[in-house]
């Protein structure tokens, strides 16, 4: 008996934690919009108010539990294995191929002649070398955000094995000291992928104890509930602000993946007590969360040029700027997850279920 299998069968698609998705999405795109504030218009700078950080963080835990719940459901087998790879491939990559192309293709062709760029300048030069590791989301150049896409992709790789720990608690235990093990060690891995593969795994042991916990918090009254819930929300969100600690900082990556996955837990098993967040809107975030974070850094930045060159008044150019990257980002990102995500998804079910042609006798 595998204790992931089982659990995962008795659960259904979470709306509130797709919607959080969403909502996590929205952060890392006022994140970077602020910075691009900052660089272009320094006397309008407000305080960090986003944390897009700890938002890729919520990511990394949110996919341990859904995308490995996906596969526990049907069980660990060679079929079950080659299916999973083939519906993630399908489902992150076709954006990945288009927006790292159309980056690429901005970089050689456009931005030479604009004023503001794409990338810090100590990423170094753009180069072929980087154009082709940009598609898997190793060099950020065509496209900064893609390096939670790279880890994603490690941690899609991992899951199937983490799944198979699920035979005995103590065999769950080792994997999560091994995976500790892994994080400590003193080598400089690119985008510090190694540390993260601890909230995958965190992420997928809410099904083991995210119902106990769901349970015994529920029995509370409902002020303490929700001061436990908010008291989660700070811990998890507050600490890289209050902290400063930076990117390459093992320690928020624990503090931020112990921080939320209870809260994860907690929303994974109440759903009825969320029930704000199964509003159409909070729906539609979830729906294209995937398509705006990986299509706004390139609309913020065609649009900072833009407004800059036609506009001299800072304080109206702010504000131009901030709502027409906002509608256009969002604009861009429901266009892209109808035609590119589904498309590819679909493309993928095609290409699966296409029949395979009899080789005839020679």
């Amino acid at each position: 008996m595998n204790i992931f299998t089982e659990e995962a069968k008795r659960q259904k698609f979470s709306v509130p934690l797709h919607a959080l998705r969403g909502v996590a999405a929205v952060i890392v795109l006022l994140v970077h919009l602020q910075g691009k504030v900052y660089e272009a218009f320094p006397e309008f700078t407000l305080p960090p108010l986003f944390n897009g950080s700890a938002a890729v963080t919520f990511f990394f835990v949110l996919s341990g539990l859904v995308v490995g719940a996906s596969l526990a459901k049907s069980g660990i087998s060679s079929a079950t294995v080659s299916l999973y790879f083939h519906r993630r491939f399908f489902r992150i990559m076709p954006l990945m191929f288009v927006t790292v192309t159309l980056g690429g293709l901005y970089l050689l062709f456009i931005e030479p002649y604009l004023q503001y760029t794409l990338n810090p300048k100590e990423y170094g030069d753009f180069t072929l070398a980087k154009f082709a590791a940009g598609y898997v989301g190793y060099s950020l150049k065509a496209n900064p955000p893609i390096w939670s896409i790279f880890v994603e992709l490690i941690g899609s790789l991992l899951i199937p094995l983490m799944l198979l720990s699920g035979t005995k608690l103590r065999n769950v235990l080792l994997v999560f000291a091994a995976l500790i093990a892994l994080s400590l060690l003193p080598i400089q891995t690119k985008h510090y992928w190694h540390f993260y593969m601890i909230s995958f795994y965190v992420g997928l042991t809410v099904l083991i104890w995210g119902k106990w916990l769901a349970g015994f918090i529920a029995k509370l009254p409902t002020g303490i509930f929700w001061l436990i819930v908010f008291a989660l929300v700070a811990s998890f969100y507050l600490a890289r602000p209050l902290t400063g600690a930076g990117y390459g900082d093992l320690w928020i990556v624990y503090w931020e993946t112990l921080s939320v996955a209870p809260l994860v837990g907690i929303i994974y098993y109440l759903p009825e007590r969320f029930s704000l967040l199964n509003a159409p809107v909070f729906k539609f975030l979830g729906d294209v969360s995937y398509s705006l974070y990986l299509t706004h850094s390139i609309i913020l930045i065609i649009l900072l040029n833009v407004v800059t060159s036609l506009m001299d008044n800072g304080g109206w150019a702010v504000l131009v700027y901030c709502l027409s990257a906002i509608v256009c980002s969002f604009i861009v990102a429901q266009i892209s997850y109808h035609t590119i995500e589904m498309g590819g998804t679909r493309l993928g079910e095609r290409l699966r279920r296409q029949p395979k042609p009899v080789l005839e006798a020679l």
